[in-house]
């Protein structure tokens, strides 16, 4: 008999699931559904069964006869499936890592050596966490447990495949039938979507291509750094309702707690919390919300790419993602205690070493793939809908458009003027040339200026002196760090810090949030 232990996610396929494996689902609510189908699914394919499934999801399954437990998560990895390891080898799992906290054998204990990894990267890149011993299933992999012991394995590899044998058109055409697809079956009849809305050409191709009623969008009262004026455009140019959701930095701040609650792990996501702030409201106005996770990632959105022959120069190219900002010499010279054996260098050279068989645009992809967008990008949207309760769905990340991205050449992604090439081709045949053409701003928050006013900073001082901070971090470096930011002249490093001008607000806020997450998590739980 097999028994669910866990289950999270979507199925989009369950209509061709159900009819393949003969499971009756007249009359289930979605939920009940996957959770039959899930079963089932195991029943006939065992550890192969994700490789038939098109959603998110997150499983684990207890086989009664073989006394199994059985684990998996989706290729992408929208879904999260954690496990430790007890000192008596049992194996404890669970979707969220507040539920190990309550478990026998968990010692919650910090992982030490991934703090210099999260000042670099600004999130945790990998399997590990933060938590000793926590870690997180792979996307596209699995867990199994039985008497024999645990062992892990695969069902699915991420492998670019370019077909050269298309046109423009050709990849347009096929973007355009894959989300329709993918709209038809994100959502059922009953249910009345809307959507969240940037200025981008992402949200607006959603919005344009489904039937979300209103397009929500993130604003401020500083509209330089707000993309609220050209969403307006975008919902009234297709008749759409449209809501501009204003996040002051009051709600910023204030939220700092229980978004790093939800997250569980340290995440200086500006863009993040800013968003958390905004679907708190919206859940008051929406229950469901589409928004444009994947397009980026699959179709090469980031400025970054328009140049990726320079991350190939060097006998051990490196490429480390969007977010990279503190080198191994720096983190070890802010961090009190430093591991050169767990160097970011080392990390990330592994983890891009198996694409480097691919052109230098979809080795990068392939990097982005396997860290930012799987542990960042991902993170984020299943850590808020959780959070928040607000139902966020993801209709790029199915994989009849993940497909695509996987055979398109890097030619019909981007090139050194243009990104996103074949996307906007498609979106460009239901949206006016300015919408599908339109620079991407990259969610701006205004936090600089937020974070240098001593109205809402206040919190930030405090920790930066604080026992915790001292604790972790050499006290001159990051004392003459909020110097610099403040304006104040700094006490070491004084032309490091003036070389770095414009990005010192990102070092206070990975400073901070690692702060503030570990007295949240281990000194006031």
């Amino acid at each position: 008999m097999i028994e669910l232990k866990a289950y999270e996610g979507l199925i989009r396929n369950f209509k061709d699931l159900a009819a393949e494996l003969g499971v009756d689902l007249t009359g289930l609510s979605r939920r009940e559904r996957e959770e039959r189908l899930v079963v089932a699914a195991y029943e006939a394919w065992g550890v192969n069964m994700g490789s038939h499934i098109n959603g998110q999801f997150a499983i684990a399954l207890f086989d009664t006869d073989k006394q199994e437990l059985f684990c998996t998560r989706d290729p992408l990895g929208a879904e999260l499936m954690f496990y430790y390891l007890t000192a008596s080898n049992d194996v404890l799992y669970a979707t969220q890592i507040k539920d190990f906290f309550d478990q026998p054998g968990f010692v919650r204990a910090l992982n030490n050596d991934l703090v210099q990894f999260y000042l670099a990267f600004n999130y945790v890149p990998g399997e590990e966490t933060l938590f000793k011993g926590v870690y997180k299933i792979e996307p596209g992999g699995y867990l199994a447990h039985g008497p024999n012991g645990v062992g892990f394995g695969r069902y699915w590899e991420l492998e670019f495949t370019p077909d050269e044998s298309k046109t423009l058109e050709d990849w347009a055409t096929e973007i355009s039938d894959a989300m329709d697809a993918s709209l038809r079956d994100i959502c059922d009849e009953d249910e009345t979507p809307d959507s969240f809305l940037s200025g981008g050409v992402d949200s607006s191709y959603i919005l344009a291509k489904s039937r979300a009623k209103t397009g929500y969008c993130v604003a401020y009262q500083d509209q330089r750094a707000s993309e609220e004026a050209d969403a307006r455009k975008t919902a009234e140019t297709l008749g759409r309702g449209f809501e501009g959701i204003e996040v002051s930095p009051q709600d910023f701040f204030a939220n700092v707690d229980e978004f790093l609650l939800a997250y569980e792990q340290p995440s200086a996501d500006v863009a993040g919390l800013s968003l958390f702030t905004a679907c708190k409201q919206v859940k008051q106005k929406s229950t469901l919300c589409f928004s444009g996770e994947g397009a980026d990632e699959f179709f090469a959105g980031y400025s970054v790419y328009s140049r990726p022959w320079r991350y190939r120069l060097g006998r051990t190219p490196i490429y480390y993602g969007s977010t990279y900002i503190l080198s191994p010499a720096e983190q070890q010279r802010f961090l009190k205690n430093y591991n050169k054996n767990r160097s970011t260098r080392d990390f990330m050279a592994k983890r891009g070493a198996p694409g480097l068989k691919y052109d230098p645009l979809n080795w990068m992809l392939y990097v982005e793939l396997r860290s930012y967008f799987e542990a960042s990008i991902l993170f984020n949207s299943t850590k808020i809908a959780r959070g928040t309760g607000l139902d966020i769905r993801m209709p790029f990340c199915d994989l009849r458009i993940f497909d695509i991205a996987l055979r398109m050449p890097s030619k019909f992604k981007a090139d050194a003027k243009h990104n996103k090439i074949a996307l906007r081709a498609a979106a460009s045949r239901v949206l006016p040339q300015e919408i599908a053409y339109r620079r991407k701003l990259g969610f701006p928050v205004p936090v600089r200026s937020w974070l240098a006013d001593r109205t809402y900073n206040a919190d930030i001082r405090r920790a930066f002196a604080s026992e915790t901070a001292q604790k972790f971090f050499n006290m001159d470096e990051i004392t003459a760090l909020l110097d610099a930011f403040e304006g104040r002249k700094p006490g070491v490093h004084a032309l490091w810090f003036k070389r770095r001008k414009d990005q010192l607000w990102r070092y206070v806020w990975t400073v901070y949030t690692f702060i503030r997450w570990y007295e949240l998590f281990f000194e006031q739980a």
